[in-house]
């Protein structure tokens, strides 16, 4: 596992995207309206920011482990007691992600690259 990225639920993406990109001087990695990430490298973790929409209400960062396996990391996982909230989420063709929690109820996931870079 590495860290991938860590990303936040944000109110206002023009605002972050600015403060992100202008104020700190990351380089915009991806920007799909709703979600944008940014980073100083192609090569090192990222920061994401997910447009919060109505109901949202989960705050503070959650940090994403990349696993080349996510099914045989998920069972490793669980055979360690990590409890995994929901089903795992696939955006077709490009990642697989499941979620789960530290000790502290901070939320962490496991993600696995679909897409070929």
């Amino acid at each position: 596992m590495e860290v991938d990225l860590a990303w936040y639920q944000v109110k206002d993406m023009d605002a972050a995207k600015k403060f992100y990109g202008d104020v700190l001087g990351l380089r915009k990695r991806i920007d799909l309206g709703g979600w944008c990430e940014f980073s100083h490298s192609d090569e090192a973790a990222s920061i994401g920011l997910n447009a919060m929409r109505e109901g949202d209400d989960e705050r503070g960062a959650t940090v994403v482990l990349r696993v080349d396996d996510l099914a045989r990391a998920q069972k490793e996982l669980k055979a360690k007691g990590v409890k995994f909230e929901g089903e795992v989420h696939e955006v077709p063709g490009v990642v697989r992600i499941a979620t789960f929690r530290d000790p502290d109820g901070n939320r962490l996931q496991i993600c696995q690259v679909l897409m070929q870079q």
